[in-house]
């Protein structure tokens, strides 16, 4: 899976967290069969409510593509893609990992 947070890739220790681009913490989840790297459990927890999500609502496989803008304050910006489909939405969370907020974006 490609992860794009605020422009720059993401994922790995040494990119950033998948969630949030923190190069901090030493969390690791495989999603999707990738071994992705957060820099936090809340970070993970949010990540994993984006792909499930993105799933269910825009009827998407197996994520290949994600890119994410915006931050915990301002809420974030996703397009999720499976290798036929995108899905986008705009998204806020909880202090725990939890959406509170979801709104489908200009999905065809």
């Amino acid at each position: 899976m490609i992860v794009v947070v605020n422009g720059y890739h993401a994922g790995t220790k040494e990119t950033g967290c998948a969630l949030c681009g923190g190069t901090w913490g030493n969390h690791y989840e495989i999603i999707e069969g990738d071994n992705l790297f957060f820099c936090c459990d809340i970070c993970a927890k949010a990540f994993k409510n984006i792909i499930n999500e993105a799933k269910k609502r825009g009827k998407l496989n197996k994520i290949d593509y994600i890119d994410i803008k915006g931050n915990f304050y301002k809420g974030r910006t996703i397009e999720a893609k499976d290798s036929e489909r995108s899905y986008k939405f705009y998204v806020k969370f909880s202090d725990e990992g939890d959406i509170i907020e979801l709104k489908e974006l200009n999905n065809a």
